[in-house]
């Protein structure tokens, strides 16, 4: 059962969902509270987007609603059954009405300094204009190589659905125990020959004379890289939880 509850939206979409959450909240006698480091449970609204901007700050699960119009692998609730949903958290229990699913997630440090960000997605290391070439040193375990192309692409067995596999990786089941490395547009180099998977960390390398990092496609978790920066992944220990209503996450 959840009593502390989290609501937010993106900024001038999902409001009117937004305010129904709180009266649904409201008719269980709860109040929507404003930091999500104290809440049990967040809400959030919007499409996988808001997610993605909003996981790094939360420990609690997370239920997505997607007012409709957006794409939304995370959201697995909506305007017709939130309410239903909203009142099985509440009075429900865990595995009959609900489910927690545990979501793989990335840390990732720059010349060993921590991002602010954790990557439920991908991390894509590459040039700052796409129509220049990426040169780069990946070292994953005891192997090494040059790559060459439009950017490497370090994603979690969730993130294959998305950029990674328009990217050509497989799609991976979300509990897979391994984390992914892709390129985008290989040109030479050990990626050209597929994806890699791996438990261990992995590093990339900037050789180009700049480049750029960014965390789950988000502008505002971006950061710039000089020749010689080293991008570090590996798995984050605490993974972020995703509501569904079904034993398997789809």
């Amino acid at each position: 059962m959840f009593s502390r509850v989290f609501v937010d939206c993106k900024r001038g979409y999902g409001e009117s969902v937004k305010k129904e959450v709180r009266r649904i909240l409201g008719e269980h006698g709860l109040k929507a509270m404003k930091n999500p480091k104290k809440a049990d449970l967040a809400i959030l609204i919007g499409g996988d987007g808001t997610v993605l901007r909003n996981h790094s700050n939360i420990r609690c699960p997370i239920l997505g609603i997607n007012p409709g119009d957006s794409v939304g692998y995370y959201m697995k609730s909506g305007p017709k059954e939130m309410r239903e949903h909203i009142g099985k958290l509440i009075c429900g229990k865990q595995g009959r009405d609900y489910f927690l699913h545990e979501m793989m997630r990335l840390e990732t440090r720059v010349n060993g300094k921590l991002l602010p960000y954790l990557a439920l997605n991908d991390v894509l290391v590459s040039p700052v204009y796409t129509r220049r070439i990426f040169e780069s040193r990946l070292r994953a375990g005891n192997s090494s190589s040059l790559e060459k192309g439009s950017g490497i692409i370090v994603y979690t067995p969730a993130g294959s659905n998305a950029f990674a596999h328009s990217s050509g990786a497989k799609r991976l089941r979300y509990d897979y125990p391994e984390f992914g490395v892709t390129e985008v547009s290989p040109y030479s180099g050990r990626l050209k020959r597929g994806e890699m998977h791996t438990e261990r960390g992995v590093s990339v390398e900037c050789l180009s004379r700049e480049g750029e990092v960014c965390i789950d496609g988000q502008e505002d978790q971006l950061r710039r890289l000089r020749k010689g920066d080293v991008v570090s992944v590996k798995r984050h220990s605490v993974p972020a939880r995703i509501i569904g209503f079904s034993k398997r996450f789809k």
